[in-house]
This record gives structure tokens, C-alpha cells and sequence, in this order.
């Protein structure tokens, strides 16, 4: 079996392709015999969907493994390189500053190389978001737009940590927090109104950690929907430690606040455009 290796050089903090060179040189001499490994590096944004379609071109009609080795960044990368092409295995090697989409398997090592290549082909769902892919979560609102910040800032902080939390900052004293907008779930509507963040996962975690969808399976077929209705900032303050919990579907103090659906097909219109 072939296996490429696509991973983002920084990852890791400028450690991504040693870490997989050292799992590749750590498998077991029956691995080695009955896998072909290749290292691939990606040298500007966007280039891993390039690369792959240079990989399935080079390898027609051969099933084929192509890992993701970095964070959510170059998961989603890969993923849209691999959407509509067959004979494709798709895995994911976290060496990236931030992998919330496998927090969502706690029960595997997903640095474990050799287990993976041992491993069983699975089934996944996916998000269909305009004309790209998400493995994760898509979002709407405050947290897509700390999100935003957080990556312009990133230079000025040591850590993603640090830049999230700044930018999450930043955003929730901005006096244009809150966006108005109408949301339909298979063509019904189900939220007219300000609307401080929204979440549409596949999978349970984002933003570093945070547990938005406490609920989600990546294998049911379902979007899950948490919609937060604007509140003050007294009132985020109170309640954003219970959110990134993943509480605030259980926790009675979010009632007023949040709504959570389950569909197959999310429409959003807004009388400004929205950051995603």
C-alpha cells in the first residue's frame, strides 16, 4: 500500500516533518515491508489540494492512503483535494497546533502510525458548505470572526491560546456584536433574530477546545445546530466558561439564550454578510 504524507512544515512548531519522518523510521519492519511512505510538504496555503490531485494522477485506479499532517487547517485542505475522487483512504497525523476535530475520538492515538495503518477503513460525515468540505464544525458570527482575528494576530502571540482569547476579547466588547438574521433547517424556519454566535458541527469541539456540540456524531447523517441569541457581555461572561464545556445544552441557565436543531440542510440569510 502507498502512503502519502502531506504536511504543513510549520506544524508542530517547525517540528511537522521531523515528527512524521520519526513515526514513519518507529514502524515495525513488517509495516515497512508492506508500505511504500512519502513525505510530502506543502510550501504556501491551499497547495495540499494541488498535491493531491498530482498524487491520484500519478496513481490512477491504485487505492491509495493520504494522511493530513498538520492541524484542522491542512485536514481541510486534503479533504477538499480528495472530495470526488475514488480509491482514496483519507487519514489525519496531528502534529498541527490545533486539532479539535480528532478531540472528538478521545479513545484513539492518532500518532500512533502504526495502529493507523493497521487499522480499519471507516466512514465519515462531512459538511457541505457552498462549494467546500468541512470534516468539523462551519460557524457564524462572534466566534467565526474571533476566529479571524485570532489568525491576523497569531504573529504578535506565542501561542494560538493566547491569540484566541485576546481576539476573543476584542470581538465581544465590539459594539456591532450581534448579527440579524433568519435561519431555516430543511426548509423550515426556525430562528428570526440577533444572533451572537452559531455552530453547525459534524463533530463536537473547535476554537482550541471549545465543546460546542456536545452531541454531534460524525456518523449520523445530521447537522447539530447550536444558535446563541446576542446577550450582554456581563451575561457572556457569566456563561462562556459552561459553553466551552460543552454545558450549555443540559444547563438550564442557557435556555433563554440558546437553540439547538438537527438537520440535513441549513440555509442562513442575513441583512450583512457574515464572517464564516
Amino acid at each position: 500500500m502507498k502512503n502519502f504524507f502531506i504536511v504543513n512544515p510549520i506544524a508542530g512548531k517547525g517540528k511537522g516533518v521531523e515528527i512524521v519522518e520519526e513515526k514513519i523510521a518507529s514502524l515495525s519492519k513488517e509495516i515497512k515491508n508492506n508500505n511504500e511512505c512519502f513525505i510530502i510538504e506543502t510550501t504556501k496555503p491551499n497547495e495540499a489540494k494541488s498535491i493531491v490531485n498530482d498524487i491520484v494522477n500519478k496513481n490512477p485506479n491504485e487505492v491509495i492512503n493520504i494522511f493530513a499532517c498538520g492541524g484542522d487547517g491542512t485536514c481541510f485542505e486534503v479533504l477538499n483535494g480528495i472530495i470526488g475522487k475514488e480509491n482514496i483512504n483519507f487519514g489525519i497525523v496531528p502534529v498541527g497546533s490545533c486539532n479539535d476535530f480528532l478531540k472528538t475520538y478521545p479513545e484513539y492515538d492518532f500518532l500512533d502510525l502504526e495502529k493507523q495503518l493497521l487499522g480499519t477503513v471507516a466512514s465519515t460525515d462531512i459538511i457541505k458548505v457552498d462549494d467546500e468540505y468541512i470534516l468539523n464544525v462551519v460557524n457564524f458570527g462572534f466566534d467565526a470572526r474571533a476566529n479571524y482575528d485570532q489568525i491576523r494576530l497569531r504573529p504578535k502571540f506565542k501561542t494560538v491560546k493566547g491569540a484566541y482569547n485576546w481576539a476573543l476579547f476584542r470581538n465581544i466588547i465590539s459594539p456591532k456584536l450581534g448579527d440579524k438574521v433568519e435561519v431555516f433547517v430543511d426548509e423550515k424556519c426556525v430562528f428570526k433574530g440577533k444572533m451572537l454566535l452559531s455552530a453547525f458541527a459534524n463533530a463536537k469541539y473547535y476554537g482550541g477546545g471549545y465543546k460546542c456540540a456536545p452531541l454531534a456524531s460524525t456518523t449520523d447523517g445530521l447537522i447539530d445546530m447550536i444558535i446563541v441569541k446576542k446577550v450582554s457581555i456581563i451575561t457572556f461572561a457569566k456563561l462562556v466558561k459552561y459553553y466551552k464545556n460543552g454545558e450549555h445544552l443540559s444547563n438550564p441557565k442557557f435556555d433563554k439564550y440558546v437553540k439547538f436543531f438537527q438537520g440535513k440542510k441549513v440555509e442562513i440569510k442575513a441583512e450583512k454578510d457574515l464572517v464564516a
